[in-house]
This record gives C-alpha cells, sequence and structure tokens, in this order.
C-alpha cells in the first residue's frame, strides 16, 4: 500500500503545471462574465502564457474593484452612474444585450405589457390568473442591488421612486432576491409560480421567454428595434494602469474575430461584421 502511494506521489510530481507569465484580472457583470469566461479560453488558446481571470461579482462590484485597483478590467451591464465616473476611468462598449422576462416552461402565459409588469414587482398583481394564467400565485425573482441587470431593468421600467436626492428601487419587499442569471434560470426551471429576468444571451431551453408588448426577446427583434428592453455590455479601467496584456484582450474582445463571436452567443455586436 505504502509503495502504491509513493509511486502515485511521484507520478503526480512529474505532471508539468500550467505556468503563465502574466495574470489579467477581470471582475463584474455576472451577465458579462457569461460570454467573457468563454472568450477568455479562446484568447488562452492562442496566448499559453498569459491568465484572463474572469470573476462574475456583479455591475457595482466590478466598478469598485477597477477604482480600488483590485481588478484590472472591470465589466458592468449598465451605464455608469455620474458618482462612478472619474477622470482616471476609461470605458469601452463591447456589445448590447436584451433582457427577457422568463417563466416556467409549464406556465401557458406567453406576453407581458409594461404595465403588467411594473403591477407584479410593485406586487398590486400576485395571481398569474390576473394576466391569463393559471389561479396561482406568483413568485417574483429579482436580482440583488448591485446587479446591473436589475439597475437596468428596473431604469427601463420606470420601478424607481427618488428619495431626497437618492434615486431607489420602488418593487415590492417580498420579492425574491438572487444573486445571478443561473439562479434566476434555475429557480424559474424548478418553480411554476415564478417569474424572472435575465440576460438574452443566458437564455437556454430550460426556460420560457415571454415576449415583451407582444414582441418576442430575440436577437431580430433586438438588432431591429422592436424588442425594447435592452442595455449595454461595458469594460472598464484605468488608464494609466492597464497592462499590455489588459489591453490585447480587450483588443480581442473588440476584434472581428470576438465581436463575431458575440453574435454567435446571441449578443449585438459593437464592430460591424
Amino acid at each position: 500500500m505504502l509503495y502504491r502511494l509513493a509511486s502515485l506521489m511521484a507520478l503526480i510530481t512529474l505532471i508539468p503545471i500550467q505556468a503563465y507569465a502574466k495574470t489579467v484580472t477581470v471582475s463584474g457583470s455576472t451577465s458579462v462574465s457569461h460570454i467573457l469566461e468563454v472568450m477568455a479560453e479562446t484568447y488562452q488558446q492562442n496566448h499559453p502564457s498569459t491568465l484572463v481571470a474572469v470573476q462574475g461579482t456583479g455591475s457595482s462590484a466590478g466598478i469598485s474593484a477597477v477604482k480600488q485597483n483590485a481588478s484590472e478590467l472591470g465589466m458592468s451591464s449598465r451605464f455608469l452612474k455620474e458618482d462612478e465616473i472619474g477622470s482616471d476611468i476609461s470605458t469601452t462598449m463591447i456589445a448590447h444585450d436584451g433582457i427577457a422576462l422568463v417563466v416556467n416552461k409549464n406556465n401557458p402565459v406567453s406576453s407581458l405589457t409594461r404595465n403588467q409588469i411594473i403591477a407584479i414587482y410593485q406586487g398590486k398583481i400576485s395571481n398569474w390568473k390576473a394576466v391569463g394564467g393559471p389561479d396561482l400565485p406568483i413568485a417574483v425573482v429579482s436580482r440583488e442591488n448591485a446587479s446591473g441587470s436589475r439597475f437596468s431593468f428596473e431604469e427601463f421600467m420606470g420601478l424607481t421612486r427618488t428619495i431626497g436626492d437618492k434615486t431607489v428601487s420602488d418593487i415590492n419587499a417580498k420579492v425574491l432576491v438572487v444573486n445571478t442569471n443561473g439562479m434566476v434560470k434555475s429557480l424559474v426551471a424548478r418553480n411554476r409560480h415564478a417569474l424572472g429576468y435575465l440576460s438574452l444571451g443566458s437564455l437556454d431551453e430550460s426556460v420560457k421567454a415571454l415576449a415583451f408588448e407582444g414582441v418576442p426577446p430575440t436577437l431580430e427583434n433586438l438588432e431591429s428595434g422592436d424588442y425594447l428592453i435592452s442595455r449595454p455590455f461595458i469594460m472598464l479601467y484605468k488608464t494609466k494602469k492597464l497592462t499590455d496584456e489588459g489591453r490585447d484582450f480587450l483588443n480581442f474582445v473588440i476584434s472581428q474575430q470576438g465581436q463575431a463571436f458575440m453574435h454567435q452567443r446571441g449578443y449585438i455586436p459593437v464592430v460591424h461584421q
């Protein structure tokens, strides 16, 4: 037994460990990280000495990480607020995304209006029967306060109110709050009562996407402007802190190759193909 253990340890020491000369740290929006994690893997195939470490922490956290020098590149799925913009911060638009309302696949409801969505998220409509669905209570799902998806969704829907000089959320306090697109999707897929929203690029067959004002959330409808719930994908950085490797990865994301990949995954590219 000891001989086998010694042999195994000897074998492990012979396995080469990948060593990276440079590391590019990227943090922020979980919607953006969904696509950038895959793009980082593609980039590293041609740049084996560079590790691009992508972490989905939320748009606000990504912006803060760049400002505090904790991350070289930040990801945001919303425009920066006035108090987040500094003379040393640069931003680059990398794509446009849609936000889709999603329900369980067994839910017969196929479309919601703006007024219905507002009433549901404010708690004024609490049963699917009120919007043409089954006689079931609605389990309303939202994202955490730091989420760019939540900020863009609430701003578009008008689900905010002003207190003093601050704009705050105006949704029902009983709404279930989760941290990522993946958690929204998983919860809705398992719950017949649930309604949530997530990145158009994160949609898959596990959930049912609802039309908004009668228009389905498709890439074609987003590109034509017929589907209205959209938001930007932005990368940000401190100009003087950006390394050659960080700039090279950013250039890859907005290159013809990177933008074609964006389009294939369901996002609107900012560079024409």
